[in-house]
């Protein structure tokens, strides 16, 4: 071999090992201590109850997902680092408003990607009113995704906490409503 064909080959064993990495869930099944997941139940699928968590807002106040029974719930991943989630929060933040009280937004912050101070100024210069809360173990993300990275990641939760809908990738204005509307009826 000459050393073109050895360089393709030793590239093309990297690519492929960092697809064959990036594809596996991260963490496997370990149990979370902010994750409360009854038997059986799989929060990553849609038609199933998701796991309850309790995680802090930005200002420190204890926040569960169990306190919004009754109401459905629009869940948002995001990072400043990620172009789709800068672009969409202020779509979600309209969705917010014109909803108000009928539905529950939480922006998750991946605070195990990025600075917590970092991801609290980003959405402060942005205005964001809907409560945005810290995910600073990852572990709440990957209960929700199955360990796969997804970003930006919405999961659409009904008033029962029975998951609807999920959209893995970036989300357009109409596709927000939609989902929000059909949650609300």
């Amino acid at each position: 071999m000459n050393n073109k064909t050895v360089i393709f080959v030793i590239v093309l064993a990297l690519i492929v090992g960092a697809i064959v990495f990036l594809s596996k869930p991260f963490g496997g099944n370990q149990p979370s201590p902010v994750v409360k997941q009854e038997s059986g139940q799989n929060s990553s699928e849609i038609g199933q109850k998701t796991a309850d968590f309790e995680l802090e807002d930005f200002n420190g106040n204890k926040v569960k997902l169990s306190d919004f029974r009754g109401k459905p719930v629009f869940i948002d991943f995001w990072a400043a680092w990620c172009p789709f989630c800068v672009e969409e929060m202020p779509e979600i933040d309209k969705v917010h408003k014109e909803f108000g009280d009928k539905l529950v937004v939480l922006g998750i912050h991946r605070s195990e990607t990025e600075e917590i101070g970092e991801g609290a100024q980003f959405a402060q210069e942005r205005g964001v009113t809907y409560t945005l809360l810290k995910d600073s173990t990852g572990q709440v993300y990957k209960t929700f995704t199955g360990g796969r990275n997804f970003m930006p990641y919405a999961v659409y939760i009904d008033k029962d906490g029975v998951i609807r809908s999920i959209k893995a990738g970036p989300k357009t204005a109409e596709e927000i409503k939609k989902n929000v509307e059909e949650l609300i009826r």
